[in-house]
């Protein structure tokens, strides 16, 4: 029987963690905000992810690369190079910016600016790839149920966002009977409404 892995990797840099932007909390309003104020370095993100990839090289294997949109315009041979050497690459936001609060939970963005935003870091990555992007993990995994029905209308096929084994729940819905198995995308709201693989 042949045994297989499934390798995820996030590709956002230092800079996209709620604290320093795209929270409700952030030092910063948003990336723009970063790269118009920030004079030090910034890239911590293309000698990791050069290493992630010789490491996959090595063992001949492939990973699905859950990027943020910015990158390609900050790192843009970095996020070719993905591509060049094979591996998926699926939407991991234009921003890092989180869509829900993450302590109350209630929507930060509309359907409407979320879709629109969404839409954009899809077009951004199918541009850079030459392929159909058809995945999506929410920046910090912090996810609402009304998002899964917008991603279904983008054309994404799954979503990777829900862990429902992490400390504490980051969604909007309760997580009891959610498997751990992958899911697919279907018109639902996220509590008790999910469809495994």
């Amino acid at each position: 029987m042949k045994k297989s892995l499934s390798i995820t990797v996030d590709i956002e840099d230092w800079y996209h963690i709620p604290s320093v932007c795209g929270s409700p909390f952030s030092v910063f309003r948003d990336v723009n905000e970063f790269f118009r104020k920030w004079n030090s370095r910034y890239d911590y993100l293309t000698e990791p992810t050069k290493r992630v990839l010789d490491l996959l090289e090595k063992y001949n294997a492939t990973a699905t690369f859950f990027v943020v949109a910015d990158t390609v315009e900050h790192y843009p041979e970095l996020i070719e190079s993905i591509v060049d050497r094979g591996h998926e690459i699926a939407c991991h936001g234009l921003h890092h910016m989180c869509k829900i609060n993450p302590k109350t939970k209630e929507p930060l963005v509309t359907s409407d600016e979320f879709e629109s935003r969404t839409l954009k870091a899809k077009k951004s990555l199918e541009k850079v790839s030459g392929k159909k992007v058809v995945g999506y993990r929410a920046p910090n995994a912090f996810v609402g149920g009304w998002m899964l029905d917008s991603l279904e209308k983008l054309g994404f096929k799954y979503d990777s966002s829900v862990c429902v084994n992490s400390i504490y729940n980051k969604t909007d819905s309760c997580l009891q009977g959610v498997f751990f198995s992958s899911y697919h995308l279907r018109r639902n709201e996220l509590e008790g409404n999910w469809y495994s693989i």
